[in-house]
Parts: C-alpha cells; structure tokens; sequence
C-alpha cells in the first residue's frame, strides 16, 4: 500500500492479459535459479518460458529461489507452468496481500471434543468448557498426530482443553454449501452486532451481485425467519427470476445466461425455518434434516469452522429423505452463474467461490444369501456367492464387496460392528460431471467428499479401473457424478478434490495389523485409491444440529443444539474450511492452484497408517473378522477389520493449516553449514 500525503492509495492492478508489471518468480530449489533467470532474461522457444528476453527489476541476490521481473500476466501464466517454478505471483511489496493479526480465537480455553472409539457416543459427550464445544478437525490441522488425546492405552483423555490461535479467517470469501439447507438462525452464524453470516444462494445472493434492481424496482422486504427480523431482504418471486429469466436483472447481467426453473417452492421457509410454518406460497415447509447446517457450521461457523468470517451461502437441493426441490445440477449451475456475475459486478477482484459438496449418487451390489453375481477384476470375469450379511465377505469378491467394518474393545472383549450398506460404489452422472466440470472452468474451487463406500478411486493407469459388476459398462472403481469434474482421461490431480474421512480413533499400541501405534488412520467406511486428494477429519466430529440430531443444548441460546457428525459429509467441510484461509490472501486462485498449494503446503504427508498396501496383499480388500489380527489388546483400543482401512493406492495426504498461529515452522534437511547466497 503507498501512502501519499496523509492517504493511502491502493495500487491499481491491470489484469488485462498483455499488461506489463511486477512480478516475483519463485523457482523449486535453489540450484533451479540460475538456470530459470537465464531463460527468462534471453530470448528462447522453451516451453514454459515466455519467448521473449525479460527484464530484471530485481535479481534479489540475497535470495535463494527469487527475483522479479517486468512481465505480462499472460507471460506470467505461461512461466507458471514450467517444472522449476513454484510460483509466479505479483511484486509483494509493490501489491502486498492483507495479513491478520496472530491472535487468539476464543479469547478462552474450550472444549474440543473426541470420542474414544468409532460411532461411540461417549459420556463425556456432553461436557464443555467456558461454554463451547469444539470441532477436533481444528486442533487436528494445528498437529496432525493422535495428540493430544492420547493417554494410557489411547484415549483416556476425550477431551482437550485449550484455545487455539489463528492469523486468517476466510473473510471475504464466499463458501456455498449445497446439501439439505442451513438454520441460519443457529449461533454458530450469528455476528457480534446481531446479524446473521449465513444466506440462502437462491434467494440472497442476487441482492450481493445486483443490488440496485430490486431496490429500483421495489423488490425489497423485511425479511423474516421464525418470527426473526433479519433487515432488508429481497422478495422470493424476484430472486428466483433473478436467476431464471435475464431480463429480471439490471443490463450488465443479461448476457450471462440463466439456469433452469426454481420452483416456486424454493421459499425462505424452505431454505432456513425451523417450525413448520406457513410461508409465502401458503405452504407448510421446512428443514427437516441437519446435515447442511452441519455442513455450513464446518466451514464458517463461528465454534466448528477455520474460516469463522467468511460469507457462508446455503442451496437446498433434492437429497433422498431430506425434502428439496432443486437438483444439484442446478443448484451447481447457480454457483457457476453466480461466480461469473461477481466478475462483472466486481470488475478485477471478485470475490473467492468455493463450493462444499458432501453428497453423491450410489449403488450397492447384490450380497442375497446363495445368489450367484458376476464381477470384472482386472481384466477377468469372475463370480462369487451372496452370504446374505454385511459381515461375511464372499469368496472370490474382489472389489465388488467392501465392507464398512471396524472393532472395538470396550469391556477387555472386541466386538465386530459394521456400518450399514457394504459393496457400495458411485454411479454420478454425467450431468452432475459436467455441471461440476463447468463451474471449475468458470473459476469456482469446487471441492466434494469422497463418498462412504470404502470403495477405491482408481486413475486410468490403476490396475482396477476398469473392475466392474453385473454387466462391462458398470464401472465400480471409478470417481462419478460431482466427484468428478473432467472429461476425457480419469488423471491424478484433475478436477473436483476429492475428500476423504480420518477416524476419530488412531491405530492400537499391539501393531498387529503391522500398522504403527498410534498412527491416525482412515476411518472404515471412507473412499481411497489414487483420485482421492487429501484426508480431513471425519469420524465423530462436532458441528451444529439443527432440526435433527440436536442432541446437545447450547449455553450461549437453549434453544438450539451441537451433534456428532460423521462421514466424509464432515471430511468435506472441514477441508474446505482450511481451503478458505488460502483464498483469502490468494484471491485470483484456481482449482489447480489450490490443489498445488493444498499438496505443498496446506497438508503433511506419511503420518496415515496403511496396514496393507500392496495390489494383492491379503487384506487389500475387506476380510472377515479374525481375533488374531483384528482383537485389540487393550479396552478403548479399536481395529479397522482387515481390509477397510488401506489407502489402496490414495495419498498418504492430510489436512495441516499453515496459517495457525504460534506454530513452530517444520524444517527438515537443513545442513545450516551448507546454505550459500545464489549466484549469477
């Protein structure tokens, strides 16, 4: 920021594509720089490297790995893809990024909670500190181990104590969670003046992008929400229109297409009420389930979530027993439409949109007691027998049949539980693929769960990518629908992220699966293989309840609740939650940017364990229960059964915030004796 006179002047960036400015290269390694400056200063037809000789502004001797050069942002992203470039960013000091104060997040200590075992509802469940429970996905991004809850045994200590520091908030940053709707109304939303951070896409956010049509045209109200007066708020029918028909917007937004018809069911009562009131089409309507306010609670809400400030937008969609009215290709639609209209209603800088998507579209494969069922395994067709139970795996089964299978020794015995639906695999759609694909090449970070399948996620050069059941088109080892988000070739690293789900517990101190003590795992159910990204927490982890699962009451209103929420529904989130943070300072990021920075430094990796990693390991894919390797020797020890709790080929990857305050920064491999000035 310059300072002229008594003002500070913000400098204005040119982002036209041949706009010549600043611009700060970071190569790989030092021993990189010498042959990267040398290309960029002379003329070339190296890929990679613009053409033409650059000038230097600042070679930065005292540097290892930077300079800064005099570019166009096309010759900047250009440079950005050569193989010895990290980076390619605007001069810091000439353009520098707005930085929060390192400072404490509750100003207290509060609980954050962690059962001892799997789907466990323990009694210290209910207990808090200074009124808060937490989300244990937050301490867990400050230190990726099995501290600080492990004890004697493992987990004698459930719940820790402590406040958290931070440095970013994801404020201004748009988060839209499409799922089952969000309570608006719960704490978790609710700003230190009174008002509310959570919106509904549908029927608020034109009023962020176009304000001055519906004021022009007296489309304004007063909006309520269960009796709640929430301020000014524009009128439903308008709002949908706004989306629907573009002569319903100002001139500037016309040209920008429209998605399909919203119902006219698709109320604020439908979106955010809790009772079961009439609404403005004389209907009864509400939310009536929680997972979406869950969902929004792990993003941004001000307990649960890393990005505490940023603007949390909310899309009912059509998901199986939770009502709706709105397909999730359209309400991805909505996203991708509403992040191009922030480009021209925010000319230069809009807004980050990223988009949390914990749902898909699944099948199950036959398992009837005697049934015989066909099956593709790597390149042959073999058969195996149903048993008629979710523990008993077939014979000959392969990938047709992963169970979602854990133990737990309670009462100095184990005992086998499994979660419900085994030998699940995803079967998206192509629509959902290529809305996702589209709201990716609009600029949206689109980001989805993995799916509960316990199911592998094979890339096309995967031994098991083409295993199919039933019939050759019926591919069960590939990532489908919005967990897709490409076309043409299934290729590591290419379009949606894809989430997956760490347990809450971590491997026994006995290693009999060979796995190290106290390693964090994956939970049972989760998806792996190599199209999965990264591993959130997502076993047990705490958000907001609302309509459902409001199990415990909160101190700071009674009138509502905190829950246990499971799944990689909760993995989702809580990445996204993270990704936020990087969005915030990093407001021009695209998906491969975000997946660079995610993998480089917005993870750690090789702390996971992987009992049984190998293609034809027994093991790799789920078995039956045996005490010899699945009996944990302790009580509150607890083993993924044989088979549902291998990687099959996903990054050792998990989630780590850089950005935590009062961390120690981890640095590894430095000789100090070694370090040496670059040289020209």
């Amino acid at each position: 920021m310059e300072i002229i006179g008594n003002e500070e002047v913000t400098p204005v960036v040119d982002y036209t594509p041949d706009a010549i400015d600043e611009y700060l290269v970071v190569v790989n390694l030092p021993e990189d720089w010498t042959q990267v400056h040398n290309y960029i200063i002379n003329e070339n037809e190296i890929d990679g490297i613009p053409n033409r000789k650059i000038d230097t502004v600042n070679e930065k001797p005292f540097s290892l790995r930077t300079s800064i050069y005099m570019m166009s942002a096309a010759e900047a992203e250009v440079l950005k893809t050569y193989p010895k470039v990290e980076s390619v960013e605007l001069n810091p000091d000439k353009y520098p990024q707005p930085q929060s104060l390192d400072t404490l997040r509750f100003r207290k200590n509060v609980a954050f909670n962690k059962p001892a075992l799997p789907a466990a509802l323990d009694t210290e469940s209910i207990a808090h500190t200074n009124g808060v429970r937490s989300n244990w996905s937050i301490t867990f991004a400050n230190n990726q181990s099995s501290e600080p809850y492990k004890g004697v045994g493992i987990t004698t200590n459930t719940i820790h104590n402590t406040d958290v520091h931070y440095s970013l908030s994801g404020k201004n940053v748009d988060a839209v969670i499409i799922d089952t709707g969000c309570g608006m109304l719960h704490p978790e939303f609710k700003k230190g003046d009174g008002t509310y951070r959570a919106k509904d896409l549908i029927l608020d956010g034109p009023y962020k992008i176009d304000p001055d049509y519906f004021t022009t045209n007296n489309h304004t109200y007063t909006k309520i929400v269960d009796g709640v007066d929430l301020g000014v708020g524009i009128s439903s029918t308008a709002a949908r229109a706004w989306w629907t028909n573009s002569s319903s917007r100002s001139a500037e937004f016309q040209s920008l297409g429209t998605v399909s018809s919203i119902s006219s069911n698709y109320t604020v009562a439908h979106s955010h009420s809790k009772t079961n009131v009439a609404d403005e089409t004389g209907s009864s309507r509400r939310i009536i389930h929680s997972h979406g306010t869950a969902c929004c609670a792990q993003v941004g809400g001000n307990s649960f979530g890393l990005a505490f400030e940023s603007n949390v937008w909310s899309i009912r969609g059509t998901f199986g027993g939770a009502g709706g009215v709105l397909s999730n290709v359209t309400a991805v639609d909505v996203v991708t439409l509403f992040h191009e209209a922030k480009k021209v209603s925010q000319p230069g800088d809009p807004d980050p949109t990223i988009c949390s998507n914990s749902y898909g579209s699944r099948s199950e494969t036959g398992n009837s007691n005697g049934v015989s069922y066909s099956t593709g395994y790597r390149g042959n067709t073999l058969s195996y027998t149903g048993t008629g139970s979710d523990t008993s795996v077939p014979s000959n089964a392969g990938a047709a049949r992963n169970h979602k299978q854990f133990t737990r020794n309670i009462s100095g015995s184990s005992s086998a539980v499994a979660y419900s639906g085994s030998g699940v695999y995803n079967t998206g759609s192509s629509s959902s693929n290529s809305a996702a694909e589209d709201a990716i090449a609009a600029g949206v970070i689109f980001v989805s769960s993995a799916g509960n399948s316990n199911q592998k996620l094979s890339d096309s050069t995967d031994a098991d990518f083409d295993n199919w059941y039933s019939g050759s088109s019926t591919y069960i080892c590939r990532a489908l629908g919005v967990q897709q988000g490409f076309s043409g070739t299934h290729t590591i690293g290419k379009g949606t992220i894809r989430v997956g789900a760490l347990d809450c517990c971590v491997e026994p101190a006995d290693s009999k699966q060979g796995a190290t003590a106290y390693a964090i795992r994956k939970v049972c159910y989760s998806a792996n293989g190599p199209m999965v990204d990264i591993f959130a927490p997502g076993e047990m982890t705490m958000s907001a309840g609302y309509s459902t699962s409001e199990n415990y009451a909160r101190d700071d209103d009674s009138n509502f609740y905190d829950q246990w929420f499971n799944g990689t529904s909760a993995a989702c989130p809580n990445a996204v939650s993270l990704i936020c943070l990087y969005l915030q300072t990093n407001r021009k990021a695209n998906q491969a940017d975000v997946r660079t920075w995610l993998f480089r430094h917005g993870s750690v990796d090789g702390v996971m364990s992987d009992p049984y990693p190998g293609l034809n390991d027994t093991g790799y894919w789920s078995q039956n229960y045996s005490a010899t390797y699945d009996l944990a020797s302790e009580i509150n020890d607890s083993y993924n059964t044989r088979g549902n709790g291998n990687l099959r080929g996903a990054p050792n990857r998990v989630i780590s915030n850089p950005y935590a305050g009062g961390a120690i920064p981890k640095i590894t491999g430095v000789n100090i004796s070694g370090i040496s000035f670059k040289q020209s």
